[in-house]
């Protein structure tokens, strides 16, 4: 599949997980996006969209 998405556009991915199934994560150009996903799809890849966030991992304390 890292293959197939690279060859659909993609510019490069991690491959992660371990046992259950595990994930990929692929970066591509914005304009490349819909070609890629429907290639992965195409070969049984479920997309699973998200942003990164730009404040980082924030956190707080709830009264108890």
């Amino acid at each position: 599949m890292y293959e197939e998405a690279r060859k659909a556009g993609a510019i490069g991915g991690k491959i992660s997980g371990a046992g259950g199934g595990g994930f990929m994560m692929i970066y591509c150009r914005f304009d490349r996006r819909h070609k890629v996903a429907e290639r992965l799809e195409q070969l049984g890849g479920e997309l699973i969209d998200f942003q990164f966030e730009e404040k980082g991992v924030q956190t707080w304390r709830m009264a108890k």
